[in-house]
């Protein structure tokens, strides 16, 4: 039987063979779409660690405008991203891409590439019959079908979020079929009118920044798995 995560690995960079984890920007909106969204996440790997997450929200005054969104890309340098990665509806034109340009009445990125790690998911036999098997995380209204989320593939490269940043809408095994603790849209409206508790804001923050964080881990692991050192190495090296 194929390793699901080796072959996971082999389904991303046979779908982007150019495709380089540590030098694309990983990003997430939390809002309803059709132009309302309340946050805008990124994870830029170019920068040290500490300073790699970062977001913007909308606050009851302002919005979240095309121009605001450049000026921050261009001050942590990922205008220069070739890849946007997301994990998105949409298949291999992410919803997430529509969701933006929506927003901003334009694309951001319009000379980068964009790379959804669920449509990655729905093309490995491997890693779905894993998360189905394995049955970590599911849909808490649906007892029967296992979804592909983005916190069950972090469930089998060995990620596990704490109950606070796991969302509401999912069941957990190590929880005995319990829910997570985020309520991501409510509390991201709290945030929005200033409501929130000092505890929701850093729980809000460690959600947000885990969604596009964890994206990067997936990613980078499977380069890992696929590739030497020095294949590694020289992929970066004759980069397109």
């Amino acid at each position: 039987m194929a390793d699901p995560k080796k072959q996971f690995a082999e389904t991303l960079f046979g779908l982007y063979p150019d495709f380089l984890p540590t030098q694309g920007l990983y990003l997430d909106l939390e809002g309803n779409g059709s132009g309302s969204e309340n946050i805008l996440s990124f994870y830029w790997p170019a920068l040290p660690s500490a300073g790699r997450f970062s977001w913007m929200k909308r606050s009851e005054s302002t919005s979240i405008g095309y121009a605001e969104i450049k000026t921050h890309i261009d001050s942590i340098g990922a205008s220069r991203a070739k890849w946007i990665v997301v994990y998105s509806a949409g298949q291999e034109s992410p919803d997430e891409r529509e969701r933006l340009i929506g927003l901003l009445g334009q694309d951001p990125f319009p000379g980068s590439s964009w790379i959804n790690l669920l449509h990655v998911t729905q093309q490995s036999t491997a890693i779905k019959s894993s998360i189905r098997e394995h049955r970590n995380v599911w849909y808490a209204k649906d007892q029967v079908r296992v979804r592909y989320s983005l916190e069950a593939l972090e469930w089998e490269f060995g990620i596990e979020r704490p109950v606070n940043i796991r969302s509401h809408s999912y069941s957990y095994r190590d929880l005995d079929g319990g829910c997570g603790h985020m309520e991501v849209l409510a509390t991201a409206q709290r945030s929005v009118s200033e409501s929130a508790t000092e505890e929701e804001e850093q729980s809000l923050r460690d959600y947000c920044e885990a969604d596009v964080k964890n994206m990067f881990q997936v990613a980078y692991a499977s380069e890992q798995l696929l590739f030497t050192r020095s294949e590694r190495r020289n992929r970066r090296m004759v980069r397109p």
